[in-house]
């Protein structure tokens, strides 16, 4: 049960529930032990020639004291097991989300989201169930097992005892075998159900694109082939699972017809008691529950250990991106102090690539970002300009080379104090399925309306939120479907701006936006910027042109840099950029028109 060890904080942190829980199983499970001697004494004074009819009164007193005794034990057991299991799936499902956030992008790409949501449903809740009602399972099975054998063994007949439990090795052999197919193949249905997830998530996700090329029957068959994947995983789970049931309740007959026959020779003999076979029966009947259970125990026991597998693999899985305070290795360069980031951006040497296989994305590039000024980068599609701001980001670490923030090596400062300091627009703008304002507030959830509205108008966003009929309550749906491209990008820079970002950044964050609304952001963007690192990149002359600085790359690679006039004057890669961009936004106006 190593697979557990990853919880041993919860249990230190609740073990005072765990123990109040135990005590009131065992009190429970003690109450139903004295059942059956009890309605063996009853029986024996209700047999004798003259009863006692006070003593019966007491026997029938006592037994209804008992079972509300056994009622009473039950709850407060439920109470703290099954609400401790409960704070352990909390528990765990915050520890794991916790650890998704601090994941590194590339974790990301090469795991689908339907497989996360699979560990933090499934997986969690086979957990919960196996160290809840599992622990009850295996307590109350040894318990009773232990208690009512020797009760049966001392207060009734040893030979009776034995046989009676002659069953029982054949059922505990069984039991371990189909326990291991059972955790294997518990392993399979979990990995189908997160296939099927993703699935899911991907066709609800991707709705408008299905029903845009009209693939409803491609995909319809597409979910059913992996429902059926999942379903067929489920009936060989339980091609297992269902044997143990008709095992149990073969040896528990098995023991039946075995005190029946030899048990009521024993009656007719006088060796026992009518009593003491009725108790005896009863004490058996105790035990075909912890037969049955111990099926449970291993059913539950099993899909735990598997889901609990699958789930410390992602809690082992460590980030790319490490804080200084956590590598093992000294660094190269003096350690970050905590004073707050500030300086030109330099990237001296820098290498990357997303898989050892491909060639470079980034080549030896070595370049600096002016601080406090605008800078553009330019270049045609797959040169390398996403990567740069990323590595910038620090969503992924260099190859080879370095990144400073002034004297600061980037790989020195913790992720989050760096983070907190930018302010980045992506490509693909993500909307919450909240309101505008809260959208725009998620970066400053403090944010007053005045703040919220400010950064609206810088993004020239204002007018239109004016418009919609809640104005900035307005619920904007999945994904901001009710919102334009060029309303989502809008939204996503006000959001950058409400945070008053050191080092902006802006990933073609304008490409939907008409001429005229992107030149009044550009204003707007220079004036409130103005202690701030601008860093855009963008095809669009306006913004090249508003640009103190302008960096070209291809393959890679810097081809060149400065300013518009001497770049246009070279006439090289930046000229056929802005040439083929000029034809392009003349295109544009034409058709406006």
């Amino acid at each position: 049960m190593k697979e557990f060890y990853t919880l041993k904080d919860f249990f230190l942190e609740h073990k005072q529930r765990y123990y109040w829980g135990i005590a009131w199983l065992l009190v429970t499970d003690s109450l139903q032990l004295v059942t059956p001697r009890l309605l063996g004494l009853f029986t024996d004074s209700l047999l004798a020639p003259q009863p006692d009819i006070v003593l019966l009164r007491t026997y029938i007193a006592v037994i209804l004291a008992v079972a509300l005794g056994i009622a009473s034990g039950r709850y407060l057991w439920r109470i703290y097991v099954i609400g401790a299991s409960r704070l352990l799936e909390k528990y765990l499902r915050d520890k794991l989300f916790l650890h998704l956030q601090h994941l590194s992008p590339r974790f990301f790409l090469q795991h689908r989201t339907g497989e996360l949501m699979a560990h933090l449903t499934n997986d969690i809740t086979a957990v919960r169930t196996s160290l809840g009602l599992s622990i009850v399972l295996i307590i109350d099975a040894i318990y009773l097992t232990v208690v009512a054998f020797l009760f049966m063994l001392f207060t009734v007949d040893i030979r009776l005892t034995l046989l009676a439990l002659i069953p029982m090795p054949f059922l505990a052999l069984a039991s371990q075998r189909l326990g291991l197919r059972v955790y294997t193949h518990f392993l399979s249905v979990q990995e189908k159900f997160g296939q099927l997830t993703t699935v899911a998530q991907e066709n609800i996700s991707a709705m408008r694109v299905v029903h845009s090329y009209a693939l409803e029957k491609v995909e319809k068959k597409r979910f059913q082939d992996s429902s059926r994947d999942y379903m067929e995983r489920n009936f060989s789970l339980y091609r297992y699972w269902g044997l143990y049931d008709p095992l149990i309740y073969i040896c528990g007959i098995l023991s039946f017809v075995i005190v029946i026959i030899y048990g009521g020779r024993l009656v007719i003999q006088g060796d026992i008691s009518t009593g003491d076979f009725v108790a005896f029966n009863g004490y058996l009947g105790l035990l075909t529950w912890p037969m049955l259970a111990l099926g449970w125990v291993v059913n539950i026991t099993q899909r735990g250990r598997a889901s609990m597998q699958r789930i410390n693999r992602l809690l082992q899985t460590r980030s790319e991106i490490q804080d200084f305070r956590e590598r093992d290795e000294a660094p190269q360069t003096p350690r970050f102090t905590g004073s707050p980031v500030d300086g030109e951006i330099c990237f001296q040497q820098v290498t990357f690539r997303y898989r050892e296989e491909q060639k470079p994305v980034l080549d030896r590039v070595t370049l600096s970002l002016p601080h406090r000024s605008m800078t553009a980068i330019a270049g045609r599609t797959g040169s390398g300009k996403t990567t740069l701001l990323a590595l910038l980001l620090r969503f992924f670490d260099p190859e080879e080379g370095d990144i400073y923030i002034g004297a600061n090596n980037l790989q020195n400062i913790p992720p989050s104090h760096w983070r907190r300091q930018v302010g980045y627009v992506p490509q693909d703008n993500f909307i919450f399925s909240t309101t505008i304002a809260e959208n725009i507030a998620f970066a400053k959830p403090n944010a007053t309306l005045e703040e919220i509205r400010r950064a609206a108008s810088l993004a020239a966003l204002e007018e239109e939120i004016a418009q919609f009929p809640l104005g900035y309550d307005t619920t904007v749906g999945e994904r901001g479907v009710t919102l334009s491209g060029g309303q989502q990008q809008r939204l996503s820079l006000a959001r950058a701006l409400l945070a008053e970002p050191a080092y902006l950044i802006l990933d073609d964050a304008l490409s939907s936006v008409d001429i005229s609304t992107e030149k009044r952001i550009l204003d707007g963007l220079l004036q409130a910027t103005r202690r701030s690192t601008l860093i855009v990149v963008s095809h669009r002359l306006s913004v090249f042109e508003a640009a103190h600085k302008i960096v070209v790359l291809e393959e890679g690679k810097v081809q060149e840099e400065g300013t518009h006039r001497a770049l246009f004057r070279k006439k090289g890669l930046y000229y056929r950029l802005c040439e083929d961009q000029y034809w392009d936004e003349m295109m544009r106006k034409k058709e406006d028109f």
